[in-house]
C-alpha cells in the first residue's frame, strides 16, 4: 500500500520531490517505493528524462484504479477504527451541486462537534453519487430523489415543492403559472429531472412561457431573476438554502413536487455518525421548508 501511496503522491505533485516532502520520506525512498510498485505491476508508471518524470499511458490508466484502492484502504482503517469505538478521523459525503450549496453548509455546522477531523465533499451529479456510494468512494450523499437504490440504504427523505425565484421587488405574494405567458421562464435544461415536471405543469395549464433561459445550474437561474431576466423556477433546496442578495423565493400557484434524500452504503452503518447526520438533515430540511418522511 505504500508503494500506491507513494505513487498517488508523485501524480498529484508532479515530481518524486515533492512526493517525499509531502509523505515525509526522503527522496530515495519514494523512488524505491516506485520501483518496487512497478516490479509488482509489470510496466512502468512514469517515464524517467533526468531529475524530469512523466506518467505513462499504462501509469495514466492506472491512476485512478489506484485513487479507488487508497480510498478503499482508507475507508476499511477508519471502519475498523469506528468498530474499536474509536472516532473517526475522516468523513467523505458527495453531494448534487443543489445539496452542496443549499444544504451541507449550514447541515455540518449543525453538526459540527459530531464531525471527525477531517471532511471532504465532492459535487457530482446523481448518477456518478450512486456509483461512488455503491463502490465505497464516498461514504454519504445527498441528492434529489429518485437514486438508484441498488445496495443503497435511504437514511432520510424530505419533501417540498419548486419555488418561484423573483427579484426582491416583486409586489406579488405568489407567481401563477400563466404570468410565464409574458415572461421569460428561466430554470434547468431537458435532461433533468426537474424540468420534466415544470412542462408537465405547465401543459396541464395550458402555458407557452414568453420565452426561455435554461441552465445546468439552478444558481444561474436564481442570478438571472436578480438580474431582471424573468421568472426562475427552482428547486427549494437552492431557493431556500442558498442566500443571495436582490432575490426572493415565493410560492407558485401549483405543487410541482421535489424529493430530496440522505443516502448511504448498505450494511456501511456507522450509528453515532449516522445518527448525527439524520439528525442535522431532519433540521435543516425543515427550515428550507420540507416535510421530512418518516
Amino acid at each position: 500500500m505504500r508503494g500506491i501511496e507513494a505513487f498517488v503522491a508523485v501524480m498529484a505533485s508532479g515530481s518524486m520531490t515533492a512526493a517525499a516532502k509531502r509523505l515525509d520520506l526522503g527522496q530515495p525512498a519514494i523512488t524505491r517505493l516506485i520501483r518496487d510498485l512497478e516490479a509488482a505491476l509489470g510496466f512502468t508508471v512514469f517515464e524517467r528524462n533526468g531529475p524530469r518524470i512523466s506518467p505513462t499511458q499504462k501509469g495514466v490508466l492506472f491512476h485512478e484504479d489506484a485513487l479507488r484502492l487508497l480510498t478503499s484502504y482508507t475507508q476499511v482503517a477508519q471502519r475498523a477504527a469506528t468498530l474499536r469505538g474509536e472516532r473517526a478521523k475522516s468523513l467523505t459525503i458527495g453531494a448534487t451541486p443543489t445539496m452542496a450549496a443549499g444544504i451541507l453548509p449550514e447541515l455540518l455546522k449543525d453538526i459540527e462537534d459530531a464531525l471527525p477531523e477531517l471532511v471532504t465533499v465532492t459535487t457530482m451529479d446523481a448518477e456518478h453519487l450512486a456509483l461512488a456510494l455503491q463502490s465505497g468512494e464516498v461514504e454519504y450523499g445527498f441528492s434529489a430523489l429518485p437514486l438508484s437504490h441498488a445496495g443503497l440504504d435511504c437514511l432520510a427523505v424530505a419533501r417540498s415543492e419548486l419555488k418561484a425565484v423573483v427579484r426582491e421587488d416583486y409586489a406579488e405574494m405568489h407567481v401563477s403559472l400563466t404570468q410565464l405567458r409574458d415572461t421569460r421562464l428561466l430554470t434547468l435544461g431537458n435532461s433533468y429531472r426537474i424540468r420534466h415536471r415544470i412542462d408537465a405543469a405547465l401543459a396541464q395549464a395550458s402555458v407557452v412561457p414568453q420565452a426561455e433561459l435554461v441552465s445546468n445550474s439552478s444558481l444561474n437561474a436564481m442570478l438571472a431573476a436578480g438580474a431582471g431576466l424573468g421568472i426562475a423556477l427552482v428547486d427549494p433546496v437552492s431557493a431556500n438554502g442558498i442566500k443571495m442578495a436582490g432575490v426572493k423565493a415565493i410560492p407558485l400557484d401549483v405543487s410541482i413536487e421535489y424529493e430530496w434524500g440522505l443516502f448511504r452504503r448498505t450494511q456501511s452503518e456507522t450509528p453515532q455518525l449516522d445518527a448525527s447526520l439524520r439528525a442535522g438533515f431532519k433540521k435543516i430540511s425543515e427550515q428550507l421548508d420540507g416535510k421530512v418522511i418518516d
